[in-house]
């Protein structure tokens, strides 16, 4: 395997007020993250990730975690003018649970997006997944779910 060109380690936690699919919430968030770039301008993203989110109104919470490894590479078609980035998840995509309670949803192991640009303007073209060895139900939903189970856990 090639050596990195350049990596960064980060671990963080913050906290702060937001706003998630239309509810007001305060952020409680730790990260921790491996990045790696490599010469041919792919990359290695090894992280874990853990919000929560609560609902200061009626103090009910919600936490979004995810744990895995992504890994990126682009792919340049002069000759069609696009540029497609190819973006694989590996492990944990995304996991939603009430803070001390059951799972509302849940994506786990591979899944692999082509999202494919104009090189020229930059103007998105499509996305497709080309790989989905799951489940991912987010995935599968068009990523409709997230806000549905999230509204009706803080509600």
């Amino acid at each position: 395997a090639a050596k990195p060109i350049a990596q960064f380690h980060d671990h963080f936690t913050d906290s702060f007020s937001d706003e998630i699919c239309g509810i007001p919430v305060d952020v409680d968030i730790v990260v921790t993250d491996n990045f790696f770039l490599y010469a041919d301008e792919s990359f290695k993203d090894t992280s874990s990730v853990q919000a929560t989110f609560t609902n200061p109104v009626n103090g009910k919470s919600v936490v979004v975690s995810n744990a895995g490894q992504i890994t990126g590479e682009a792919i340049v078609d002069e000759e069609a003018g696009t540029v497609t980035f190819l973006t694989s998840f590996k492990g944990l995509p995304e996991k939603i649970q009430t803070e001390k309670g059951p799972v509302l949803l849940r994506d786990a192991g591979i899944i692999t997006f082509a999202d494919t640009f104009d090189l020229e303007t930059g103007e998105f073209i499509s996305s497709e997944i080309t790989v989905n060895k799951g489940p991912h139900p987010e995935a599968d939903s068009d990523f409709t779910l997230f806000c549905e189970v999230i509204s009706e856990a803080l509600a």
